[in-house]
């Protein structure tokens, strides 16, 4: 079973919503290119990023103005996140959680395959005998 990061706002206009970081990661701010959108004049167009990298989450300020707060503390270049850091940018609160992603089980039984319907057989037999056909004229003519 694997663990997927999950941004989850606690506090601020967005609370409750959930933002799982792929393998792309998450851009945070005002733009509405930004996965993590977030209407508040205070928050830069594109104001951090959450990366993947090395089987980490990190969090970048990416140039804002106001900051990025790991656990009160201001991110200068970027910063390790870990499950329960609470992240903040203006008055917008975030925490990173893990949520459990289940795998696909790989001893699933298949369906038995089903025998075709004599029809469906016997259409089959007919379009491999007119292209078998068709290709022989074909040779003949161009050959």
């Amino acid at each position: 079973m694997d663990r997927q990061p999950v941004l989850v706002a606690t506090e601020g206009p967005l609370k409750g919503s959930r933002y799982p970081v792929g393998a792309d990661g998450l851009n945070l701010g005002r733009d509405e290119e930004c996965e993590v959108v977030i209407a508040d004049p205070n928050v830069s167009r594109y104001h951090a990023r959450l990366v993947l990298h090395n089987a980490a989450l990190w969090v970048q300020d990416a140039g804002s103005r106001n900051g990025v707060f790991v656990n009160q503390t201001r991110v200068v270049r970027h910063k390790q996140l870990s499950p329960g850091d609470k992240l903040i940018i203006g008055a917008h609160h975030f925490a990173l959680e893990l949520d459990e992603v289940m795998e696909p089980e790989s001893s699933v039984a298949m369906p038995a395959m089903q025998a075709p319907q004599p029809a469906a057989s016997r259409s089959r037999v007919i379009v491999v005998v007119l292209g078998v056909v068709l290709l022989g004229i074909l040779w003949a003519v161009f050959r």
